[in-house]
C-alpha cells in the first residue's frame, strides 16, 4: 500500500479510525534492510544516544514501537541483492540508513593465468551505506585523494563484525572537516599506507577524477561512477594495479603480471606494463613505452597536467636491500625513457608540481656518490631540460628511497624512507622534510606526535597531505612548511 490519507480509499466516507490511519502510516514506512557492517555500526551509535522522543498521548504506542522494531530487527536477516540502487528508509523525525550487499566475493586468484578479464570477474563483497554512519573507529588510513569542490574521499583498514579484516571507503563534503563511511569491501584487505600489493584480493590506493567518478585499485580494480556508492570491476588484462592518477579525463596505471614480497633477487613486481583509458571507462590498454623496465621492486605514475611519467625502483646491485631510481619513462606524447640527467648517478623519481604545470622535481643519487647522497632534479620545460642541486639534508639513499612532492620548483616536501617497495623487512624509519630553496636546506616539520608519515602528496596552491596511519591524516596549507592533524571524525 502506498502511504496516503485513508480518506482517498473507495468507501471510506466518514468511518476513519483514527488508529488505523496511524497503523497504515507506520506500516507504509517500514522497508527491509539488509545486514552490513555500516548498519550495524549505526545501530550500537543510535542505542548509545538517550531518547528524544517524548510518549506518545495513546495508549497503544508500546504496539507502535513493536511494530517498528520489529521491522527493523527482521531486516538484518539475509536476503539476496537484487543489484538495484540502495534504497533509504527513512520517517517523519528520523532517518534510518540501510546498508546492502550488492555484489558476490570472487572465488579465484587473480594471480592465476586462467582467471577470466577482470571485466567479466565478480566483484568482491560490497555492503554500501545510503545514510551518513561514523567512520569505523578500527579504520586506519591507507590513501587519500582530492576529488575537487571540498569533496575528499579515503580507503582504509578496518575490522568488520566478526574480527575479519576488511576495507572501507570514507568521504568528506565539506573539505576534510567532518567524514562519514560510505562503501565497506569485506573481502578485500591492505598491507597498510605506501604498501605494493604482494597478496590476493589487495586494495592499495584510491583515486578519483573529479567528485563522482573514482577507483580502488591494488590485485583488485573497481570503478564508480556514483560517488562510491557502487562499484564495478575494471578490466586490467588481470593485472596488479600498482599506482593509479588522472588528470581528469584519463587514468593511467603503472601494473605488473605479479608481485612478490621478499628480499631481491626473488621480491619485486615482474612484466610491468603501463596501462590507460578514459576517465569512468571499464576498459584500459596497455601503453608501449621504450625504457619501461620489465621487473621492477615497485613502480607508480607521476602526473604533470595532461603528461603522464613512470616511475620505478630497482634493486640497487651495491646494496641489494636498498633501491636505486630506474629510467623515468614518459607515457603521454612522444613516450619512452627521459635523457639521463648530469649530476645523477642513475635514473631518477620524479612528480609534477601541483600549482606550477610543466614543472617536474625529483631525486636521484648524486654522481661519484651514490651511495652517501641525494641530489634534487628540477626541470621546468617538461622534461627537455634539468638541473641538479645537491641535497646533503635527506641523508643517505637507503632502502627503500626517499619520496619527494612538490607545489613548485622551490618548496618541495620529502618522506625519507617513504618510497614504496616489495621487499620485506621492519618498516624503515621516516622522516617529513621540507625545503622552501629548490632542496638546498631541509627542516623537519613533522608535528612529533612519536611516529611519522609514509606519504605525502602536494594537491594544488600550496596545499599538501600526508598520511601515516590510524583516524587521521596531516594537512598543510603553507607548502610544507607546517602541518596540522586533521582527525577523520564525524
Amino acid at each position: 500500500m502506498s502511504r496516503r490519507d485513508l480518506t482517498d480509499l473507495p468507501g471510506a466516507g466518514d468511518q476513519r479510525d483514527p488508529v488505523e490511519e496511524f497503523f497504515a502510516r507506520e506500516r507504509a514506512d517500514v522497508r527491509d534492510l539488509q545486514a552490513g557492517f555500516e548498519h550495524w555500526e549505526g545501530i550500537v551509535r543510535e542505542a548509545r544516544r538517550p531518547s528524544r522522543r517524548s510518549w506518545l498521548p495513546y495508549a497503544a504506542v508500546a504496539a507502535v514501537a513493536a511494530v517498528v522494531a520489529a521491522g527493523t530487527w527482521a531486516g538484518l536477516a539475509h536476503r539476496p541483492g537484487d543489484g538495484t540502487t540502495p534504497a533509504t528508509a527513512s520517517s517523519q523525525g528520523s532517518v534510518q540508513t540501510v546498508s546492502r550487499t550488492v555484489t558476490t566475493a570472487p572465488t579465484t586468484s587473480p594471480w592465476t593465468s586462467s582467471q577470466p578479464s577482470s571485466a567479466t570477474t565478480p566483484a568482491p563483497a560490497v555492503s554500501t551505506a545510503t545514510g551518513p554512519l561514523p567512520v569505523a573507529q578500527s579504520f586506519g588510513l591507507v590513501s587519500l585523494t582530492n576529488a575537487g569542490g571540498k569533496v575528499l574521499y579515503a580507503l582504509g583498514s578496518a575490522t568488520c563484525p566478526g574480527g575479519t579484516p576488511c576495507t572501507q571507503v570514507v568521504t568528506s563534503r565539506d573539505d576534510g572537516r567532518t567524514w562519514v563511511a560510505l562503501s565497506t569491501f569485506t573481502t578485500l584487505t591492505t598491507a597498510g599506507a605506501g604498501s605494493t600489493p604482494t597478496g590476493a584480493h589487495q586494495l592499495v590506493g584510491i583515486r578519483f577524477s573529479g567528485p563522482d567518478v573514482g577507483y580502488v585499485f591494488g590485485s583488485t580494480t573497481l570503478r564508480t561512477l556514483d560517488g562510491g556508492r557502487s562499484w564495478q570491476p575494471v578490466d586490467v588484462d588481470r593485472r596488479v594495479v600498482l599506482s593509479l592518477e588522472t588528470d581528469g579525463d584519463r587514468v593511467w596505471m603503472a601494473t605488473a603480471r605479479a608481485c612478490t614480497p621478499g628480499t631481491p633477487p626473488g621480491a619485486g613486481c615482474s612484466d610491468l606494463q603501463a596501462r590507460t583509458g578514459r576517465a569512468g571507462d571499464t576498459a584500459t590498454t596497455a601503453v608501449q613505452a621504450d625504457g619501461t623496465p620489465t621487473s621492477a621492486l615497485a613502480a607508480w605514475i607521476a602526473m604533470d597536467g595532461h603528461d603522464a611519467y613512470l616511475n620505478t625502483s630497482l634493486s640497487d646491485p651495491a646494496s641489494p636491500q636498498a633501491a636505486r631510481p630506474g629510467p623515468l619513462v614518459r607515457l603521454s606524447g612522444p613516450s619512452g625513457a627521459v635523457a639521463p640527467v648530469a649530476g645523477c648517478d642513475s635514473g631518477m623519481w620524479a612528480s609534477g608540481s601541483a600549482a606550477a604545470h610543466g614543472t617536474l622535481v625529483g631525486l636521484c643519487p648524486t654522481k661519484g656518490k651514490p651511495q652517501d647522497e641525494w641530489s634534487v632534479v628540477v626541470s621546468t620545460d617538461r622534461g627537455m631540460t634539468w638541473t641538479t642541486t645537491p641535497a646533503p639534508g635527506l641523508g643517505r639513499p637507503t632502502a627503500p628511497g626517499t619520496w619527494l612532492t612538490g607545489t613548485d620548483a622551490q618548496h618541495l616536501v620529502a618522506v625519507t624512507g617513504g618510497a614504496p617497495s616489495s621487499v620485506d623487512g621492519p618498516p624503515s624509519p621516516t622522516a617529513l622534510l621540507a625545503s622552501s630553496d629548490g632542496g638546498r636546506t631541509w627542516t623537519d616539520t613533522g608535528p612529533g606526535r612519536g611516529g611519522a608519515p609514509v606519504w605525502a602528496g602536494a594537491a594544488g596552491g600550496s596545499l599538501v597531505y600526508a598520511v601515516e596511519g590510524g583516524l587521521a591524516y596531516w594537512q598543510s596549507t603553507d607548502a610544507g612548511q607546517h602541518f596540522t592533524q586533521v582527525p577523520m571524525r564525524r
